[in-house]
């Protein structure tokens, strides 16, 4: 082998991190006797030759035959590697635009196919399930494929070797309906499905053909819990398909019922009285993804989510406080519990700087329940915030990760708290800011806040000083108004410059009450200058009192610019005449970004804005009712983002659907 390995010019291939070269080297040592050495070796070559996968480059297909001529050295350590490389290699010059495959590659791999039909009957039990993989998703012709998993399935006696078969044999199914060959398997899975004598096999069954038909999970609920429960279900470790950890079979089992919302409930209760921290660890994880999939499993998670604030890894309790949170004042029955917990200072894992009372305190803050205040308090004017500094944004896709909100996100709801809060917001505002976000993410929390937080304004006029955050410091004074009045002349000054700040500070400095006719000027002046973006058109839109000069920048800005700022000017239009024509139809195309999943937080503040204005047209009525028949959660975001603007939408389209 080693002789016809290096007859190859490796260093005119390529691989994913360049030259090829190094493979006849990473070959050898795949089969060095020091195990460590051989895994390592054996990583490498995987990584170079399909790392994330996406294209075949030149050198896999040099590799291929010398891949299976690796299971036959002897001595080699886990050569089931060799055929879960060639599976991952198979799958992905199936997946994979032409363009990103080697020419080579087709008939490289048809002049091994024999081979790789022949690993089912390897001595290896290990690589004879990898090979189940590899023959039913690594990109061989289905007649061959099932014909050698049928013969292997008669004479297979490896009880974990069978299952996989039955996963394959799944596999090939669900892509092949009706085909001869894969209805002898599917006439197999049917059989054993209810009748076999082992309950794993009946699992595996379940497994196979659940993905076709979801029914075939949902009938066996009870029977699935059971099996899965069993101290042999630890056999499944060593499963190609469902194994590696307990927690894989539990949470590929859960997903069998992703599509029944009672079902996947009934599931995740029966599995979250485990003993296994990890176990439990997961299963909460799985309730997580379930409530923010549906909206109707929350009553019956909400006693499950309680129960586990008592329990005694910090872990556990602080997922258990953060889906209370996401459940907002749908578990507010909870409340009482989770103020226990605001104090509780243990560290959710080593890798996080937040602790299972910082998510009982956003919890209580989802509520509304004053007693978030002190803990927020502490957590403001102590050393250790708890809470991240800036957003934190992930797609509805990327699973669910129990991130906390950022500290103005947990702060901006609270406007009822804000003369308790605004005395410690403006003590973080002193310090040193760890990044250069959290002072202005503050800021604009204040602004919201109104002249409610007036006790922020000496330090606000000190931020009016510091060039990174001048504008929001400006912000958040307009925001305060006529308690603002000490910072007047220090926002004069900042209006007589040039850019978005200045035209802020003037709005501000208007908002104060302090020479309010030069203040009008200075914002107008900078209207008619200033490139058109939403904040601007709002501070114009907000003073009705600018006059004819406002209407001529706002009927500027709703013809420039993107549609939020064209949307922003119509709108401001509507509330100071009352016209709708340019209004309607902007606010309605933002409504229908719905259809697309676009950005449905432009959606809820676009129906909000049509309900007002009386101008939604049948489709965004018909976006409405949808939203409101909808069983899903609906957002754009996940965590527990989802939550939120799953409400806002509703809330949204409940006042468009009343209108």
């Amino acid at each position: 082998m080693w002789d016809e390995l290096n007859a190859i010019a490796w260093a005119e291939l390529e691989h994913n991190y360049g030259s090829a070269a190094d493979v006849p080297r990473l070959m050898r040592e795949c089969t060095d006797p020091d195990r460590e050495r051989a895994g390592k070796a054996q990583f490498d070559l995987f990584n170079h030759l399909h790392h994330q996968g996406g294209w075949i480059c030149s050198a896999a297909v040099a590799a291929l035959p010398f891949l299976l001529r690796l299971l036959e050295m002897p001595g080699m350590h886990d050569r089931a590697f060799a055929v879960d490389l060639i599976r991952q290699l198979g799958q992905t010059a199936v997946e994979a635009e032409p363009r990103h495959v080697d020419p080579g590659w087709p008939a490289a791999f048809a002049a091994v196919q024999p081979e790789l039909l022949d690993l089912l009957d390897d001595a290896d039990p290990e690589v004879r399930r990898q090979a189940t993989l590899l023959v039913s998703c690594g990109g061989l012709p289905l007649v061959p494929a099932a014909r050698a998993l049928a013969r292997r399935w008669r004479h297979e006696t490896d009880r974990v070797t069978r299952w996989d078969l039955l996963q394959a044999f799944g596999v090939l199914c669900a892509g092949h309906p009706g085909h001869p060959d894969t209805a002898a398997l599917h006439a197999v899975l049917v059989r054993h499905v209810d009748d076999d004598p082992d309950p794993q096999t009946r699992l595996a069954c379940v497994h196979a053909l659940a993905d076709a038909d979801p029914s075939y999970a949902v009938a066996r609920l009870v029977s699935l819990i059971e099996t899965v429960q069993r101290a042999d279900a630890a056999d499944w470790l060593e499963s190609a398909w469902l194994g590696g950890s307990r927690k894989r079979l539990v949470n590929l089992t859960a997903g069998l019922l992703r599509d029944d919302p009672a079902a996947a409930t009934a599931y995740t209760l029966a599995m979250g009285g485990a003993t296994d921290t990890e176990h439990r660890v997961v299963n909460l994880g799985q309730a997580a993804d379930l409530a923010a999939k549906w909206r109707s499993v929350g009553p019956a998670l909400l006693p499950f989510f309680t129960d586990q604030l008592d329990d005694p890894e910090p872990e556990i309790r602080y997922r258990a406080a953060y889906l209370l949170g996401c459940l907002g004042t749908e578990a507010a029955a909870a409340a009482d519990r989770l103020a226990a917990l605001t104090a509780d200072p243990a560290m959710r894992d080593s890798r996080a700087g937040c602790t299972v009372g910082d998510a009982a305190v956003w919890a209580l803050a989802r509520m509304g329940d004053p007693r978030c205040v002190p803990g927020l308090a502490e957590r403001l004017t102590g050393d250790r915030l708890g809470f991240p500094t800036h957003a934190g944004h992930i797609g509805t896709d990327s699973g669910f990760t129990f991130w906390l909100p950022g500290i103005h996100e947990v702060l901006s709801t609270l406007g009822a708290y804000a003369a308790e809060l605004a005395v410690p917001t403006a003590a973080r505002l002193r310090l040193p800011p760890a990044d250069r976000w959290v002072r202005g993410n503050l800021c604009e929390v204040i602004a919201g806040w109104g002249p409610a937080a007036h006790a922020a304004v000496p330090v606000l006029l000190d931020l009016l000083e510091q060039e990174d955050v001048r504008g929001r410091a400006a912000q958040a004074l307009g925001g305060i108004g006529a308690a603002a009045a000490p910072a007047a002349d220090a926002l004069r000054r900042r209006a007589q410059g040039s850019g978005e700040d200045a035209a802020v500070a003037a709005w501000a400095w208007w908002r104060t009450g302090v020479d309010p006719e030069p203040a009008r000027q200075a914002l107008l002046r900078h209207a008619g200058t200033a490139t058109p973006r939403p904040e601007l058109v709002r501070l114009i839109g907000d003073l009705a009192e600018l006059g004819d000069e406002a209407d001529l920048a706002l009927r500027r800005f709703a013809t420039a610019g993107d549609e939020p700022v064209r949307a922003a000017a119509a709108y401001a239009l509507w509330r100071r005449h009352g016209e709708s024509d340019l209004a309607a139809p902007i606010l309605n195309r933002l409504a229908r970004k719905y259809d697309t999943r676009e950005r449905l937080p432009v959606t809820a503040d676009a129906l909000v804005k049509l309900a007002e204005i009386g101008a939604a047209d049948e489709h965004a009525l018909a976006i409405a009712r949808e939203i409101l028949s909808s069983p899903h959660r609906l957002g754009y975001f996940g965590d527990w983002r989802i939550f939120a603007e799953d409400e806002q939408l509703r809330a949204a389209a409940a006042i468009v659907g009343a209108g």
